[in-house]
């Protein structure tokens, strides 16, 4: 493990470690109920009284969380890192969200009794694993801890697991088919992921097609999943069963921390309003957002190097040249379409100014807003759903791609601008507002921007979704009623758009299997097997302005 963190520290360009002498000791650390969480405390044996990283995860301790571990150790700080309940020889069940704020709070104290910890805390975690810093931060013990890591991650992941009204169905299925094979082999097993990556796929693909959906877990395990069920049973808007594992309200107390993000990954929009919330509050936050994937290791790399100078500037730790690994502002970005890297104040960022680009007939996107009105029409059937292609997914496919079969539907529309006159920058959230009138009161609407290319490639950029239910309609328009107002929020993205390329936005009404197929039909979630053909109308003109807002930078 020395010659991989040799490596991995000069290869990630993190600085020079001041010692690779480092022991490790098993620990077992009590919790209020009687259940002990299994933890291995890694510290230089010439200085036992570092500061102390506490690193909770339910994936495993093993090589690749030891990796971490020593990088980190080997910089100054002594690190606990810690197996949920019920993970690779922790006792308990494993409750996905629902211990984290508990365990972590009784782990903290418990680390404070210990002879070997100074005082100083931080906090260090990527997806699930930054879900359980947010815990602790939002505990009893919030006040104990002095700096946070968090990396790909968000307060509260009922909002990523119903996002926008919807179920998540892909990264869903796919977190639980991981969890199931970590508990199979006590541990995240990368060997043994790879070898038998064909076969989980083949099954988690399988699992995605189940109708109902509340028998989905039994495709990936004969006995089920108790929270798969749990998924199902609560996934109406505001089921408050989700308010205990809901942390947004640590983002205004949180010490000093770094973020780091990126624009394809599962969790940006709501990593972003915990960034803003935190913001607001006055507090010492920065975060970087590059154009990565949700399990990008150059976004790895960034956020251990980040991490590593935030606690040396925090705890004094004794490094050289960490500095702020090279930025000052509270905001560092990539720009995608011009490859550089930007710097900004805050989020939103200042300057920008919101563009509309109105639907007219033709297929055409413009500035301009149409003199007449038009509809354009299409078929949603939920038997044979439209197809995600590309976009922010828990893992596979890349980011962004050609999106000429998406385009190519029936079931999807498509409208673009004239080749542009000069360089577009869009910096911010990307929103829509379209007019829809449809056969059913159950049913979605996903938009996807794209960046069209002088030689006519459509490829990626962002997109936005939304469910609709009779319960919660968008505002109604007062001179239709069978008309609905839809507010589409996006992804948010940095984007450049070249003279010559055009800006396009495909309109359709799912994209099965990143959000699950709405079948129209009212029923839960977990229950619905009846499919219903919505006949779509998006209206566009001057009484139903169809726009795409974007966020341009002056």
């Amino acid at each position: 493990m020395s010659l991989i963190s040799r490596f991995a520290g000069r290869l990630w360009s993190l600085p020079a470690p001041l010692t690779r002498d480092i022991a490790i000791e098993a620990l077992r650390i009590p919790m209020r109920d009687g259940v002990e969480l299994i933890a291995d405390r890694y510290y230089s044996r010439r200085d036992a009284s570092q500061p102390t990283l506490l690193i909770r995860t339910c994936y495993g301790r093993g090589n690749l969380f030891k990796l971490f571990a020593i990088l980190f150790a080997e910089r100054g700080m002594q690190v606990v890192i810690q197996s949920c309940r019920g993970t690779a020889g922790s006792q308990g069940v494993f409750r996905p969200f629902f211990d984290e704020q508990n365990d972590g709070e009784d782990t903290v104290k418990w680390l404070e009794r210990q002879s070997w910890h100074r005082g100083d805390l931080a906090l260090w975690g990527a997806s699930y694993l930054g879900n359980t810093a947010w815990a602790v931060a939002n505990s009893g013990v919030r006040g104990s801890v002095q700096a946070m890591g968090l990396h790909v991650t968000l307060t509260n992941f009922r909002d990523r697991t119903y996002a926008f009204g919807g179920f998540t169905l892909e990264a869903s299925i796919g977190w639980t088919a991981t969890m199931l094979n970590v508990f199979r082999t006590s541990g995240m097993n990368v060997l043994a992921a790879i070898l038998n990556a064909r076969k989980t796929q083949e099954i988690t693909q399988r699992a995605m097609q189940a109708i109902p959906l509340g028998k989905a877990d039994r495709v990936l395990t004969p006995e089920g999943v108790a929270w798969w069920q749990d998924w199902m049973d609560h996934a109406e808007p505001d089921d408050p069963w989700w308010d205990p594992v809901d942390y947004g309200r640590a983002a205004e107390t949180i010490p000093p921390t770094v973020m780091i993000a990126g624009w394809q990954d599962i969790f940006l929009p709501w990593q972003l309003q915990d960034f803003m919330r935190a913001q607001r509050a006055g507090r010492d936050v920065r975060i970087v957002i590059g154009p990565w994937m949700h399990a990008a290791l150059p976004a790895m790399a960034e956020s251990v190097r980040q991490s590593v100078a935030l606690f040396d500037r925090r705890f004094g730790v004794g490094l050289q040249g960490s500095g702020s690994a090279g930025w000052q502002a509270a905001v560092k970005l990539f720009l995608m379409g011009a490859d550089e890297w930007r710097e900004y104040p805050s989020w939103p960022i200042p300057n920008s100014v919101g563009n509309a680009y109105f639907l007219h007939s033709g297929g055409l996107l413009s500035s301009s807003p149409p003199d007449s009105e038009h509809k354009s029409t299409f078929d949603y059937d939920p038997a044979r759903p439209t197809p995600s292609f590309h976009g922010a997914t828990l893992q596979g496919r890349s980011g962004s791609g050609d999106m000429a079969e998406l385009e190519s539907r029936p079931d999807v529309l498509v409208f673009s601008t004239e080749p542009l006159a000069a360089d577009v920058d869009v910096i911010g959230p990307v929103s829509a507002e379209v007019f829809l009138r449809s056969s059913t009161q159950y049913t979605d609407v996903y938009l996807c921007l794209c960046d069209v290319t002088p030689d006519a490639r459509s490829t990626n950029v962002c997109d936005g979704y939304v469910r609709l239910r009779p319960e919660a309609p968008a505002a109604p328009v007062t001179d239709n009623p069978c008309a609905r107002k839809v507010q589409v929020e996006f992804w948010p993205t940095a984007y450049r758009f070249r003279r010559g390329h055009r800006i396009r936005v495909d309109v359709a009404s799912g994209a099965h299997p990143r959000y699950v197929r709405n079948p129209g039909s009212g029923e839960p979630l977990g229950d619905a097997q009846t499919m219903v053909i919505a006949h779509q109308e998006i209206l566009h003109g001057p009484e139903h302005p169809s726009a795409l807002m974007l966020p341009v930078s002056r």
